[in-house]
C-alpha cells in the first residue's frame, strides 16, 4: 500500500535539517513555492517497511537529498547495513540509477537522485542486505520541467500523531494489518490447569516392604520420563507372618500342582474334576497377586511398576526405608495432554450449549493458548460461588503449561461472525473507550475510537473504526499515546538523522 501525501510546511525544516546531520554542508533555505509540495512515501511489503519524504522533482536538477528510512518487519528493527540502489524508468524507457553503498546511519540510506527529463518515472528500489534482500516496487515519480510547474495548494492541518521512525526503533514496536477474519462470540471466565483423567496417577506400596540401596539406586528421579511398565521401585518385603512371602510360595505351589494335574489328566490317571480345581486355585491365587501389582515368576522381591507413561512429580523414595502398604512412593503425570477447567458465571448458563472451544493465558506468560477439544459441560451450579464448570482439552506436547497453573481466557460460542478484525494486543481501553493506533505512514498515526464485536483472545472483529488493510499499532501504543501529546512540538523541531 501506498500513502502519498502533501505534508505542511514543517517538513522543509526536517529536510533542511536532515541534510545539514549528515554533511550537507550548511543550512538549507527552503523556496516559498517549495513549501507545499513535499511528499511521504510509505510502503509494506513482507519483510520490510520502506519510508521516505521528498519535495518536488525538477529536469536536469539535482534533488535535495531523500533520508529513505528502511525497517525490517521481521524485527522491526532498522536495516542496519547493506547496499541500496533506485532505479528510475523514464517516459521514454531509459534507466537511471542512483546507487547507495550503505546507510548513513542504521536504517536510513541518503540518496539524492538527478533525473534528466520531465515526466512520469517507475521507480524500483533494490536492497541488497545481509540482513535481507528484497526488491521494492515504488511506483510513479512526477519530474517537472520548472518550478513554475508546481502546483499551488493551501496549507493543511497535521495529518495525525508524529513517531519518529528513530523512537520506533529504540523501543518494542510492532503493527499488524487489520484483515477479514471469522471471530466467535465469547465470555470472559477463569480457570485451572489440572490433569486429564488417567493423566495424574499416585503409586503406592502395595505391601509392607524395605527399599534395598542396592535395588533402588538408579530408580527414576523427579523430571525423569518413564514409560508404562518401567520399574520404579523394588521392595523386599516384610510383615510379622511374612504374607506376601507365603502368597509368592502358594502360587509357585499351586503352578506346579496344575503342570502335574495337565500330565496326569493326559494320561487319563486323574479325572477333569481335579485339573479344573488345580487351574482353579492357581487363578485365584495369581489374581490376588495381580491386585497388589505382582506378576507371575517375580520372586519374593517385589517390582513397583509405573502404570503410565509420563514425567516423575514426586518420588518419596527413601534407601534403606520400611515402607508400610498404601506408603505413596511415586506421583506420575502425563504432560502431554492436559484439561482446562473454567467456571462460567451462572447468568451465562444459557449460552453454554454452544461453548465450541476457549482462549486462555496462564499467569506468567502473554502466550495465548487454545482448547482442542470440549470434553464436559456441569449440569449443576455452585451455590457459594454461583458458577458453571466447563471441562476442556488441550494440547501440551511442548510441556509448557503445568499442572495447577491458574488461567484467564474466553470461553468461544456458536457461529463466528465475519468481518474486520485486528490484534487484540491492538485493541486499548483510554478514557472508557476502546482505541486503537493506526500507522497512516512511516511517521505519522492515528488514534482511532473503536466500535467492537466478538473476540477470541487473539483477534477482535471491528464494526467501525478501522478499515481492512490498515496497519494497526499492537506493540508501542502507550509510546505513541505519548507522542500524540508533544506532536507539534516534534514537528516544529529537527527531524534529525
Amino acid at each position: 500500500m501506498i500513502f502519498k501525501a502533501h505534508l505542511r510546511s514543517c517538513l522543509v525544516s526536517v529536510l533542511a535539517c536532515t541534510a545539514h546531520a549528515c554533511g550537507g554542508g550548511g543550512d538549507i533555505t527552503a523556496d516559498p513555492m517549495e513549501e507545499h509540495h513535499h511528499e511521504s512515501t510509505t510502503i509494506w511489503t513482507d519483510s520490510v517497511e520502506l519510508f521516505f519524504e521528498h519535495p518536488g522533482l525538477f529536469a536536469g536538477e539535482a534533488a535535495e537529498p531523500w533520508a529513505v528510512h528502511l525497517t525490517d518487519l521481521r524485527t522491526y528493527q532498522p536495516v542496519a547495513e547493506g547496499a541500496l540502489t533506485l532505479r528510475f524508468t523514464g517516459p521514454d524507457g531509459s534507466e537511471t540509477v542512483e546507487s547507495v553503498a550503505q546507510p548513513a546511519q542504521p536504517g536510513i540510506f541518503m540518496a539524492a537522485p538527478s533525473l534528466p527529463k520531465a515526466g512520469k518515472y517507475e521507480l524500483v528500489m533494490d536492497l541488497n542486505s545481509p540482513q535481507l534482500s528484497t526488491e521494492i516496487s515504488v511506483g510513479a515519480v512526477l519530474v517537472h520541467e520548472s518550478h513554475d510547474d508546481l502546483p499551488q495548494l493551501e496549507d493543511e492541518a497535521p495529518a495525525g500523531i508524529t513517531f519518529l521512525k528513530e523512537q520506533q526503533w529504540s523501543i518494542e514496536f510492532t503493527t499488524e494489518t487489520a484483515t477479514a477474519k471469522a471471530v466467535p462470540r465469547s465470555i470472559g471466565a477463569t480457570g485451572e490447569i489440572i490433569p486429564q483423567v488417567g493423566g495424574l496417577v499416585e503409586v503406592t506400596a502395595p505391601v509392607d516392604g524395605l527399599v534395598l540401596p542396592e535395588d533402588n539406586r538408579s530408580k527414576p528421579i523427579p523430571g525423569e520420563w518413564v514409560h508404562k511398565g518401567d520399574t520404579l521401585a523394588v521392595l523386599a518385603p516384610v510383615s510379622g507372618d511374612d504374607a506376601y512371602a507365603l502368597q509368592v510360595a502358594h502360587e509357585q505351589r499351586l503352578a506346579l500342582d496344575a503342570a502335574r494335574a495337565e500330565r496326569l489328566y493326559a494320561l487319563e490317571a486323574i479325572p477333569a474334576r481335579r485339573l479344573e480345581d488345580a487351574r482353579r486355585d492357581l487363578a485365584v491365587t495369581r489374581a490376588a497377586l495381580a491386585a497388589i501389582g505382582a506378576t507371575p515368576g517375580s520372586g519374593f522381591e517385589f517390582p513397583l511398576c509405573a502404570p503410565i507413561a509420563g514425567v516423575v512429580d514426586r518420588r518419596e523414595l527413601v534407601m534403606g526405608q520400611r515402607v508400610t502398604a498404601g506408603q505413596l512412593l511415586y506421583s506420575i503425570v502425563d504432560p502431554r495432554t492436559v484439561w482446562l477447567r473454567m467456571d462460567i458465571a451462572a447468568h451465562h448458563a444459557g449460552d453454554l450449549s454452544l461453548a465450541s472451544g476457549a482462549t486462555f493465558k496462564v499467569e506468567g506468560s502473554d502466550e495465548v493458548y487454545r482448547s482442542t477439544r470440549l470434553v464436559s459441560v456441569g449440569q449443576v451450579i455452585d451455590r457459594a460461588r454461583r458458577t458453571v464448570p466447563i471441562v476442556l482439552e488441550v494440547d501440551n506436547k511442548d510441556q509448557r503449561l503445568r499442572i495447577g497453573m491458574l488461567a484467564e481466557g474466553l470461553l468461544l460460542l456458536g457461529e463466528p461472525e465475519t468481518g474486520t478484525a485486528i490484534p487484540t494486543s491492538a485493541v486499548r481501553e483510554e478514557d472508557g473507550l476502546s482505541v486503537t493506533y493506526v500507522q497512516i505512514g512511516g511517521e505519522t498515526f492515528q488514534r482511532r475510537i473503536l466500535t467492537l464485536g466478538p473476540s477470541d483472545g487473539t483477534w477482535t472483529i471491528v464494526r467501525t473504526g478501522v478499515r481492512s488493510g490498515e496497519r494497526v499499532v499492537t506493540l508501542g501504543a502507550y509510546q505513541v499515546k505519548l507522542a500524540s501529546l508533544n506532536t507539534a512540538e516534534l514537528s516544529d523541531h529537527a527531524h534529525a538523522h
